[in-house]
């Protein structure tokens, strides 16, 4: 099987997206920018004006993840400022800005990310900030809980775990009821989300690098966790191994795990010669649970996404996109991928940044042979 890439759209912002969440009912696209909270409106044809994105909110400073709690008519969000938003969905056709209805200090660092339960009960946010621990450099362990889970609806803290910081990735399962984080040196971590019981903890080295020369420190860790469709295995993201923590040329890599298993055990993971260099951002299932993407940035290769056969493992498609990926999210039916990024981050011009942010879409097919 092999699924071929068209890029369909390619809209700017002005400022990069770290997050993206997409509402198809109303054919509108929030997204979770370095200057606040945007919509877009993207018709169906794709042949007439641009579509304009309009800020519709902020946070006092980049905004790292969106959701849509559509049991509420809400729009959630963290931010690096340490907070949780909530905002209504259902202003007067007047209002420019959403109102907001929540505000709540959640940690005292940054959120790094963000997540919300598919039956829209649950709020998973990470934290924490890399502090050397030792003179090996090992991390700071954090004095406040790095793992947070909260009630959507309430915003109220339900359950508050420890990780090593950074924790810089969080993913809830399809069935709300697992959590996963995973962080700066490999950790990776599941809960039971009604109890926030653990049910596993391990490390994997494949993705944190010492730096040798240039920077001693540690870098790279895991930046996108994912459960697998039945909510048996767990995938991990990042950028591979390397010697100068400032070249970025680490191997794009995903692995994968049983963590059910006692040991946890590593069943897959991709394959050398089939990626390139770059740290890998984002990791996402489509609906029908058959092919999965990996995308992130390129330093080296022949792509920044990837499409993987769910089964095997196996490369089946790629696009090399000009632009770091920072979300990938899938349509209802499968046809539809959606980007979101920035590309670079020119001088300002007359006290102004040039537009830098990014939204692409792109259709998945399959060559009919």
């Amino acid at each position: 099987m092999s699924i071929e890439l068209t890029r369909t759209r390619r809209i700017q912002f002005p400022m990069g997206i770290l997050d993206i969440a997409v509402e198809e009912d109303s054919g509108s696209v929030f997204t979770a920018c370095m200057d606040g909270i945007y919509r877009c409106e993207i018709p169906v044809e794709t042949d007439g004006p641009k579509p304009k994105p309009i800020r519709i909110g902020s946070h006092a400073s980049y905004v790292s993840s969106i959701a849509i709690r559509k049991s509420s008519k809400s729009l959630i969000t963290a931010a690096y400022d340490g907070t949780l938003h909530v905002r209504s969905m259902d202003p007067s056709p007047s209002q420019t800005e959403l109102p907001l209805s929540l505000e709540k200090k959640i940690h005292p660092f940054w959120s790094w990310d963000m997540a919300m339960s598919p039956d829209e009960k649950w709020v998973a946010s990470v934290t924490g900030q890399y502090l050397a621990g030792s003179e090996k450099y090992e991390p700071l362990p954090s004095e406040e809980p790095t793992v947070r889970v909260f009630d959507a609806a309430t915003g109220e803290t339900v359950h508050a775990m420890h990780m090593l910081p950074s924790v810089q990735c969080v993913a809830i399962d399809a069935s709300s009821r697992f959590v996963a984080a995973g962080n700066l040196m490999g950790d990776l971590a599941v809960w039971e989300l009604t109890t926030g019981k653990e049910l596993a903890r391990w490390r994997t080295p494949a993705f944190s690098s010492w730096g040798v020369i240039k920077s001693h420190c540690y870098i790279g860790g895991i930046y996108a966790v994912s459960f697998s469709p039945d909510s048996e295995t767990l995938y991990a993201a990042g950028m591979g191994e390397m010697v100068d923590p400032m070249a970025g040329n680490g191997k794009q890599r995903w692995q994968k795990f049983a963590w059910r298993a006692n040991p946890v055990e590593k069943v897959a993971e991709s394959k050398d010669d089939q990626t390139g260099e770059g740290l890998m951002e984002t990791l996402a299932w489509n609906p029908q649970g058959h092919l999965f993407v990996m995308a992130g940035r390129l330093r080296g290769g022949n792509w920044n996404l990837g499409v993987f056969d769910g089964k095997s493992g196996e490369l089946i498609g790629q696009a090399k996109t000009g632009m770091r990926i920072t979300q990938a999210r899938f349509s209802r039916d499968g046809a539809t991928l959606y980007l979101a990024g920035m590309q670079g981050q020119p001088q300002p011009k007359d006290g102004k940044f040039p537009d830098f942010g990014y939204l692409e879409t792109y259709a998945l097919k399959q060559p009919v042979t």
